[in-house]
């Protein structure tokens, strides 16, 4: 009873969320008869880029890590979801298969939708149409600005610009802390982001760790 009781308020949690709270009642029960609630440890693949795209995922907990190469593996595009979001987005309505791979970076719960049910039931609701055409439209507004501070930008800044984005994109308000990532972020996630060598990165850190160190002792 207890499992049934807990699906059932995910259910009507997700029913509020912006990205389900336009569709109809028939609608969102014709989603939530074929939704399907999974764990998976950290570390498993989701699924892999050039996989057959027969679902979408709707992440309640945990944190996912997008990665994708190019052709000569020398680039790696990467990104992430976390908690109460929807992935992946750049393939509805298009591909047939996943452009990216999936795997979790922490020990992860969610949803997963088919695709073809949810491309069906989302094109026949303007409303919730418009919902995600803006969404998209957002998330292409953040990846160009990514790619302008990769851009001819020294080393030190695209580190700390890579920094901004992780606190932008995962951080958390703690009252006595202040804003916090939750997530375990290594020093080889940020040199993917920043297009760093790990030894440029962890000596930046290092850098500074000392100088908020001096500002946090400093007498005024």
């Amino acid at each position: 009873m207890t499992g049934i009781k807990t699906q059932e308020e995910q259910f009507e949690k997700l029913r509020n969320n912006k990205i389900f709270e336009a569709f109809t009642d028939l609608e969102f029960k014709q989603l939530q008869r074929e939704m399907r609630l999974r764990k998976y440890k950290k570390g498993q693949v989701l699924f892999n880029e050039g996989d057959h795209r027969n679902k979408v995922f709707y992440l309640l907990k945990g944190l996912v890590k997008l990665e994708r190469y190019d052709e000569s593996a020398l680039y790696m595009y990467t990104d992430y979801v976390k908690q109460e979001k929807l992935f992946p987005y750049g393939e509805l309505f298009a591909d047939g298969v996943y452009r990216y791979t999936a795997y979790a970076m922490t020990d992860i719960e969610l949803f997963y939708i088919p695709a073809k049910l949810f491309e069906e039931v989302l094109a026949g609701n303007a409303r919730q149409l418009l919902y995600f055409y803006r969404h998209l439209t957002n998330i292409l507004i953040e990846h160009e600005e990514r790619i302008q501070f990769l851009v001819g930008s020294t080393a030190s800044s695209r580190i700390i610009k890579a920094l901004a984005f992780l606190m932008e994109e995962l951080g958390e308000e703690k009252t006595k802390i202040g804003l916090t990532v939750p997530y375990p972020i290594t020093v080889c996630e940020i040199a993917t982001i920043s297009g760093c060598s790990r030894e440029t990165v962890g000596n930046k850190i290092k850098q500074l760790k000392k100088w908020v160190n001096w500002i946090t002792n400093k007498k005024y």
